[in-house]
Order: C-alpha cells, then structure tokens, then sequence
C-alpha cells in the first residue's frame, strides 16, 4: 500500500470540495475486477476462466475477495459492489441473460406500453433479484476494510439513473417515442423508476456502501437534446441525487452521462452529485475550465483506444495529458470515460491506476 500523505476518504473529500488533495484520487476498476477472481489473473487472454462471470456475481464471498484484491493490488480510492447493471431491471420484469465472459444484458424489456408502467413490480431489496447479493458483497467490504483494517476507502453502491432504467424497462425505442406521444405517462414511469432507485440507494447504504455510482447513459445527447434532458431525465436525476446526499451526505453521489454532455453541463451542476464523470468524447480540458470551476469532476481515459486496444505507454500518455489538463487547483477525479471492457490487459490497468501518483502529486504545474 501507498506511504500517501491523506487518507482515501479524505482525499475524496478534498476533491469534491474543489481542494487540491495530495494526489489526484482515483476511481475504481468495476467489473475488471472479474479477473482477480480465482485464478482468473492466469487466465487473462484465454478462453476458459477459473470463475466465470456468472459465478462472480452470484457468490458475493467471491466478488468481494476479487474487488478486495483489486483494492490491494492497485492502491485506488473506491472499492466497488456492482452485480449487473440490471440490478434493479430485472426483479422489475426485465428478461435477463448472464454470458459465461462478460456483464449481463437485458434481451426483453418489462412492459411495451408506457401507460403499463403502474404494473411494474417495485422490488423487495432483500430478496428479489441479485440485490440481495449485492447487499450481501457490501457487508462482506465493509467488514473487511472498514471494520478489520480501518480503511476509510470509500465503498461504493450502483444503480442506474432513473431515466436510463426506464429505457431499459420499457426499451429505449419506446421512450424516445413516449416522450412525444405520452409525455405525462413517461414522467410518471422515469419518477416510479426514480423511487424504485432511491429505495435500493437506501438498502445499499445501510449495508455499508459510502457512496453510490448512478450512471444514465439514455441522457446523453447522442440520445436526446437538451430540451428533453431539462423536461424529463433532469427532474428525476435531481430527485435521486438529493435522495442520496440526504441519507447519507454531500460525498455520496457519483453520476456519469455517457457520450456528449456539453449542452447540458449548467444543468449537470444543479443536479446536486458530489461529482459529475465525463466521456472520452469530451474536451476535458474545456469541461473544466466550466463546470469544473463549480463542480468536481471526472474522467475520462478512452477506455477502449487507450485501455483495451492501447499499450501501457498509450494509456500513460493520454492519462497524463489528462491529469495535466484537469487536475490543477483540484476537483477532480482521475477514472475513463466510461466503463471498462473486462479483457483490458493486466499491463495496460497497471500503469493506468499508477498515473496519478506519478503525475496527479500536488500541486501540480
């Protein structure tokens, strides 16, 4: 482990207050972390793994050893807890399939009329779905770094925004159309979707998460203007970020938008998140000379150019332009710009969670 100066929560913290910390923080490695499974960090690049991905996710014994190691072997300043980013789509309907290598996906949505949204189950957080394993992994973390070791890593929680999560229950398609056809009907079903997440948000903390990751990728503008952002994503993702910093507080709330943001980032700051994570699409450097004088952010490492298809040396050198264009008077969060492929090389993660301390030491010129 790392000699640093402060300590993870407290240079989480400085960073969201728009302080400079004594290096960059650094989020964590998600899903990655499948290969630290087992002896599964033998098998990266075969075909046949020592723990399958399904496996992974249904022995929260066994992903919590694996993002445990991860946090061992990387030294970064978030320890992750997601099962699937259907956690909470499929105990709501949604049909559901769990590759032997990969993260699961959803193959049929759980109603096909905006209006049906009032037959949607609001799940049990303690017994439907893999939630329960969830919860089970965060109280496995929490004990073991918290309790056991007296690390204030910050442990984090996951659900999907809740204008995303009703993309998946209804099927993007049908929400793009919806918001014209039915509008009044689609806020209903994105503010039912908002209250479904607040109560998983809840049941999370109470097992010991510090902190919830809540991306929303059907809010980008690669997907809808601003204008629909402002009337129906934003006043649900405002709800849910003001849900989490209640119950727990101001540090809590990670919220990332996939794609091209910039012609929503005045509304992204108003949303409450302790810090907003940005694309790879995004000119970091323009980000934050706007919002970032307001509101700490994060990102964004090509996750693919870079991290799976890159060398270490292209990662090195795109992170640290990174670093050098966002990290300098603080607020700011080193991370990719979006999730990670689970094939990305040992190597290549290596020197991506190295780059803050080699670069991120404040202050930084």
């Amino acid at each position: 482990m790392s000699k640093d100066e402060m300590s993870h929560a407290d240079r989480i913290k400085a960073a969201i207050d728009l302080k400079e910390p004594d290096r960059v923080p650094v989020f964590d490695s998600m899903n990655w972390s499948v290969n630290l499974a087992g002896n599964n960090i033998n098998c990266i690049g075969k075909k046949e793994k020592d723990v399958s991905f399904p496996k992974w996710i249904h022995n929260a014994d066994i992903f919590a050893d694996s993002q445990i190691k991860a946090f061992e072997m990387f030294d970064h300043d978030f320890v992750h807890s997601r099962m699937s980013s259907h956690i909470l789509a499929e105990p709501m309907g949604c049909k559901e399939v769990e590759p032997y290598w990969g993260v699961p996906a959803t193959t049929e949505p759980a109603i096909r009329k905006v209006e049906d949204w009032k037959n949607l189950k609001f799940p049990n957080m303690h017994t439907d779905g893999k939630i329960p394993i969830q919860l089970t992994a965060l109280r496995l973390l929490d004990k073991e770094l918290h309790e056991r070791r007296g690390e204030d890593v910050f442990i984090t929680g996951f659900v999907r925004g809740p204008f995303t999560l009703a993309g998946i229950v209804l099927g993007v398609d049908r929400l793009m159309l919806a918001m014209i056809d039915k509008p009044d009907e689609t806020k209903e079903l994105i503010d039912f979707c908002a209250d479904v997440t607040i109560e998983c948000i809840k049941a999370q903390i109470d097992a010991g998460a510090d902190h919830i990751y809540t991306p929303d990728p059907t809010a980008s503008g690669d997907l809808i203007s601003a204008k629909f952002f402002k009337e129906f994503a934003y006043p649900a993702a405002k709800k849910q970020s003001e849900a989490i910093c209640s119950y727990k507080d101001k540090y809590a709330h990670h919220y990332h938008i996939c794609g091209n943001t910039q012609d929503r980032w005045d509304m992204l700051e108003k949303i409450g998140a302790s810090y907003v994570s940005l694309d790879y699409v995004i000119d970091i450097k323009k980000a934050k000379e706007t919002i970032g004088q307001r509101q700490a952010i994060a990102g964004n490492l090509n996750p693919s150019d870079s991290l799976l298809f890159g060398t270490p040396d292209d990662v090195e050198k795109q992170g640290k332009e990174i670093i050098e264009a966002a990290a300098p008077g603080g607020g700011f969060i080193f991370w990719t710009g979006c999730d990670w492929a689970i094939n990305c090389p040992l190597e290549n993660v290596k020197r991506f969670f190295s780059l803050p301390k080699k670069y991120g030491t404040y202050p930084i010129n």
